[in-house]
Parts: C-alpha cells; sequence; structure tokens
C-alpha cells in the first residue's frame, strides 16, 4: 500500500486493516512523521512531534494485534494529534503563548488519558492561536497557519492546526475544543469533520470546565471516526465536576433516522450566509427527509432580542474622558 493511501485511512479503517494483519501501526506512524518532517508541516501546523516515544507505542500496538489474546482498544495504533493546550505529561504545553513557552505539564488531561488508554497514539501537537482566542491560527509563539487546500487563506481557529493536520495527512484524529467556532471553523475551512460535543459530556480541566461554551471535542476525516473518537473521549470524570453521568455513547451501527424530529434554522436569526453554504444546507435537509425524518425549518430571533436580560437598556457614558463604555440601566 502506498505512503499516499496510508495517510488518508480513516482510523475505522486502519484500525480493521490492522486487524487483519494487512498493515502495521509502526508503518502508518512512520509515514505520519516523515510527511511531517518531509516538509508536509509547511503548513505549519504542527509544533511538536514525539517520535521515539510514538514509534515505541506503535511497536507495541503491533504486538497486541499480533498476539492471541487481541486485547485491544478502540483506537489501539491510531496516530492522533492534540491542540497545543491539551496538556500531556512531561511535554510542553503553551496554549500558543510565549508566556508558557517552557510550560511543562506535571499530568495528562482527562482527554488525553483517555485517547492514551484507547490505545490511540499521541506522535504530534497541533498550532492554535494564543489561547485558543481567535478564529484563525497565527500566534507569536508559532506564527502563521496555513490552509492545505490554498495556502494563502487561513484553516480557521483556534483549532487550526489541527484541521490543517487532518487535511494534509498529518495525522489520523485530532482533539480539538470549542467556545464560539474553534472546532467547527476549521473543520468547514479544512474540509474536515468536527463535532463539538453537548456541554459536560466530554471532561474538562479547571477552570475551563465551568465555561459551559467551553467543550472539548474530537476532529478527524470522517463522520465515523469522530463518532469513534467521542465515544472514547466522553463520560464522566473526577476532575470535572461538570461532567456528566451516565457516559453517553453515540450509536456506531447508525441504523437510520426514520420518525427522527429534526430541527433547523439556517441563519440563526442573525447570521449572513453565504447562498453555496445554504444551498447545502438545504440539500442535507432533503437527504434527512428521504430517510423519514421530520425537518422542521424555524425562526429564531436575533441576539438584539433573545439575548438581553428583560427591561434593561443600554446607554453610553463618559468615564474618565471614554465615551465608549457602556452601562445598563433599568427601563423606567
Amino acid at each position: 500500500m502506498s505512503d499516499t493511501c496510508l495517510c488518508y485511512l480513516s482510523a475505522a479503517e486502519l484500525v480493521r486493516l490492522y486487524r487483519s494483519r494487512k498493515i502495521s501501526p509502526v508503518e502508518v506512524v512512520t509515514d505520519c512523521l516523515s510527511r511531517i518532517s518531509a516538509g508536509a508541516n509547511s503548513l505549519n501546523a504542527v509544533c511538536f512531534t514525539y517520535a521515539d516515544e510514538a514509534l515505541e507505542a506503535s511497536r507495541a500496538s503491533e504486538a497486541r494485534y499480533m498476539s492471541p489474546a487481541q486485547n485491544l482498544g478502540i483506537l489501539d495504533g491510531v496516530p492522533t494529534a492534540l491542540k497545543d493546550e491539551n496538556m500531556m505529561m512531561g511535554k510542553v504545553t503553551t496554549y500558543g503563548s510565549l508566556l508558557y513557552a517552557n510550560h511543562v505539564a506535571s499530568k495528562n488531561a482527562p482527554v488525553v488519558q483517555r485517547l492514551m488508554d484507547s490505545g490511540a497514539i499521541i506522535h504530534a501537537k497541533t498550532t492554535t492561536p494564543e489561547f485558543s482566542c481567535a478564529p484563525f491560527c497565527h500566534s507569536r509563539q508559532w506564527g502563521v497557519t496555513r490552509n492545505p487546500w490554498n495556502r494563502d487563506y487561513t484553516p480557521g481557529g483556534s483549532s487550526g492546526g489541527a484541521g490543517a493536520a487532518l487535511a494534509a495527512g498529518l495525522a489520523h484524529l485530532a482533539t480539538g475544543s470549542d467556545i464560539g467556532g474553534s472546532i467547527r471553523i476549521p473543520a468547514s475551512a479544512s474540509g474536515v469533520v468536527g463535532f463539538k460535543p453537548p456541554y459536560g459530556r466530554v471532561p474538562s480541566t479547571p477552570p475551563f470546565n465551568l465555561d459551559h461554551y467551553n467543550h472539548p471535542g474530537p476532529m478527524a476525516r470522517t463522520v465515523e471516526d469522530c463518532l469513534l473518537m467521542q465515544n472514547v473521549l466522553a463520560g464522566p470524570h473526577p476532575e470535572d465536576i461538570a461532567s456528566l453521568k451516565p457516559k453517553l455513547e453515540l450509536r456506531v451501527d447508525r441504523t437510520g433516522i426514520k420518525s427522527w424530529r429534526i430541527a433547523c434554522s439556517l441563519d440563526f436569526g442573525f447570521m449572513e450566509v453565504d447562498p453555496a453554504v445554504q444551498a447545502n444546507t438545504l440539500a442535507a435537509l432533503e437527504v434527512f427527509r428521504s430517510l423519514g425524518a421530520e425537518v422542521t425549518e424555524v425562526a429564531l430571533p436575533g441576539p438584539g432580542r433573545s439575548m438581553m436580560p428583560p427591561r434593561l437598556t443600554i446607554r453610553p457614558c463618559s468615564v474618565l474622558g471614554s465615551p465608549s463604555i457602556l452601562t445598563i440601566a433599568k427601563a423606567r
């Protein structure tokens, strides 16, 4: 099998080929590392690699697949990249900031530990803007990350390195996190799959776990891979008081959506939507209808009406000569 085929195989297909002993995790991890070192990372999507540890883990994975015991994890042998905000014990985590350029994690984040327990092989970390607070992906720490489809464009952010690495075949799975689109934007911009789980389904680290909008989640190249990774990441964790019980796993068989009720808003009441995006969304809704789902397009109020507390008004005021400060006053 050619290197090009190896780097773009799905995680689910890799596991099937490992089980049938047609390819080895050593081959696949070596291929990913070779692509990064050979220049495929001119995209600036990867900020750290862990070649020695990854190759050692791949040999251990190969031995498990060759063993008659077949005591295997869901993602055993799958090369997986971590966003540079996920703590990995003994490794630098910079959060995309010069302030943390030499910050060495003292323990694994819950999502990292669960990936390792599933047999996933952590071979790289991906770039992110400073403290993951931008819809693009560049920082003084890591420079500019570029989109593999067109290097004049951004891969989006803040999980931009993850999206670009997946699209370029530098990893088969990648972690992301999302407050206002940090998984969904790079998934869209780089042509991969991202899932922002509901709050509490995937444990986070304090104090970020107390932000109802901040969710870690999976990124991959296929829906099936995202589903498998989500099932590994999900479930309560003692370090996260907001993580939900019981562990909820998504159905792998996906036997159909007949009788499902699906509500869809094309613009959330205030967003400007590109005509091509709208057309693709409407086409997807027709597929759901053809499969037996009841699809209803709903109108949502814009944020000006839905997000402000009742009977409050906003008016400008001047504080220390600054006219940009706003005060909130009760309506009379």
